[in-house]
């Protein structure tokens, strides 16, 4: 390897004085040029961390995703939360209305099968309505109250309505399957409204994380009772949900019940879908956060198309320069993760994570830079090809200017023809050099020169056509045994015909005769020797 660099060393520092043409050395001074200004831009791109592909590049992507879906996420929380806070209100309203014309008080509900009855079928409309919005899946209140005090589960069996959506296909679809998933049966078969195959009359708060302790809320401000369950399997299904709930407060302002709406896994991934990049898919993901491990059971997970990501397992999480690497057991993700403004039962932020595969990204990093060789590279090629275009046309007129004073072009007026280079030097350059040549023909020489060159060329005419041949190859520069071996005869017969020319001649030594031969050549009088 060092040869090789050895003799390409070599060769470009003698470059210079091989006779290469003027197009060939500025084709390869232009594409040199480019080529260095291409390779800096390069280096400077990749410096940078701009290049497609690169790492500053991914963050830069998932960072413009990231802040769309919190941003949407953020937005459809606060609409929820609003919406949840106007349904306790509304509630509380209404509980307080049917009381009032049943003349009791909400310590009478327990163990009044018509009183429960009359509330549910009055609060039936509110729950309708917000579930009617297409901002959620389900919608829910629970009162503390029972129909049974005395029943075995009654610690734990609590009235109310809990209408969702099934068989979701797309968001904000009108006119969805609607039905009845918990509360009185009467009310389905009077709002003429499917029971759920896994219905029952009341719940098991038991199931609800936030429901003791939501009834033990004594602030001033429903918003700040607004608290999210993480993920949980609904009762005898095979649905994911997460609820939002809110207290419900009495006519004196104390807790007794809850209220609010339903995520469901399906309403989610549809809300959510893989967004596509070219980096390939993101999914998004609603998660509690544990340090710095999510625990992906609990978590809501967007549509996973060709992330591979399942909701088992924990995902743990660490920081990077422009954004954060995401591990399972199985799969390793690129990513970033932002808390919501909102609080888990648990106490703790919801976070929302946008994540991408890194298989996907090594994938699409891969393809990236192969389309952006492939680029470079006909990049390249047009350069080398525009290099060598420009050099023609800039170097031909140059060229045509000194070929034209080579050959001597004359024209009409037997005067030598100027042609045109278009640059001004060499155009002077050869303005100059003809000019030169002129002069020089037309310039006389000294009488005594004159005449000796006369006499020379008249001792010349004497020479036989063998001795002429010897004495052309003399003028050409040929020693004796080179001569003998052009003119095919011996070194003997040039030397005899090398005697005989210099006696006819008149001169002493091949020296002498090639002084004359030089002056011929001098006064541009050469031809008239050779042609004797």
């Amino acid at each position: 390897m060092s040869h090789l660099f050895h003799k390409i060393g070599y060769s470009l520092r003698h470059w210079s004085e091989v006779g290469v043409t003027m197009q060939r050395k500025l084709t390869v001074y232009f594409a040199c040029t480019v080529l260095v200004v291409f390779v800096a831009a390069v280096v400077l791109i990749r410096t940078a961390g701009i290049m497609p592909g690169s790492e500053r590049n991914l963050g830069e992507t998932l960072a413009v995703q990231h802040q769309n879906t919190f941003s949407a996420m953020t937005k459809q929380m606060d609409l929820l939360t609003a919406r949840s806070i106007h349904l306790s209100e509304e509630i509380t309203w209404t509980m307080e209305q049917v009381l009032i014309e049943h003349g009791k008080t909400f310590e009478d509900v327990n163990d009044n099968p018509q009183l429960i009855l009359d509330l549910e079928d009055s609060l039936y409309g509110a729950l309708e309505t917000v579930l009617r919005s297409n901002a959620c899946s389900g919608a829910f209140f629970i009162l503390d109250a029972t129909v049974n005090t005395k029943a075995e589960e009654a610690d734990t069996s609590r009235m109310g309505v809990y209408l969702r959506f099934s068989d979701l296909k797309a968001v904000g679809t009108a006119d969805q399957h609607m039905v009845y998933f918990r509360g009185a049966a009467d009310i389905a078969r009077k709002k003429q409204i499917q029971m759920h195959n896994r219905w029952d009359l009341e719940f098991d708060t038991a199931l609800i994380p936030c429901y003791e302790t939501l009834l033990n809320f004594n602030q001033n401000r429903l918003a700040e009772g607004a608290v999210w369950t993480e993920r949980f399997r609904l009762k005898d299904t095979w649905e994911d949900v997460i609820l939002l709930c809110i207290p419900v407060l009495d006519q004196n302002g104390v807790p007794c019940g809850i209220c609010g709406i339903e995520l469901s896994q399906l309403y989610f991934a549809l809300s959510y879908p893989a967004a596509e990049s070219r980096f390939g898919n993101m999914v998004t993901l609603l998660a509690p956060a544990e340090g710095r491990k999510y625990d992906l059971s609990k978590a809501m997970i967007g549509n996973a198309a060709g992330t591979y990501l399942k909701p088992s397992g924990l995902l743990n999480i660490r920081s990077g320069k422009y954004y954060q690497t995401a591990s399972t057991e199985a799969e390793r993700y690129f990513g970033l993760s932002s808390p919501l403004d909102a609080r888990l039962c648990s106490g703790q932020p919801p976070m929302v994570l946008t994540l991408l595969s890194e298989d996907s990204y090594h994938q699409a990093s891969h393809r990236i830079r192969q389309i952006w060789f492939a680029g470079a590279a006909v990049f390249l090629i047009l350069i080398l090809l525009l290099a060598g275009g420009v050099s023609g046309h800039f170097s031909a007129p140059i060229v045509r200017s000194l070929n034209a004073m080579q050959q001597r072009k004359t024209g009409e007026d037997g005067q030598n023809a100027r042609i045109r280079s278009g640059i001004s030097e060499i155009d002077a350059l050869v303005s100059f050099l003809q000019t030169r040549s002129e002069e020089l023909k037309t310039r006389e020489l000294p009488p005594e020169i004159d005449t000796m060159l006369q006499e020379f060329k008249v001792r010349a005419g004497k020479l036989t056509p063998a001795e002429r041949m010897i004495f052309q190859l003399f003028i050409d520069g040929c020693d004796v045994q080179t001569a003998a071996e052009r003119s095919f005869v011996s070194v003997a017969t040039v030397r005899k015909h090398n005697t005989s020319i210099n006696r006819k001649l008149e001169v002493s030594n091949r020296e002498e005769l090639m002084v004359y031969v030089d002056l011929f050549r001098r006064c541009g009088r050469l031809e008239e020797l050779k042609n004797g």
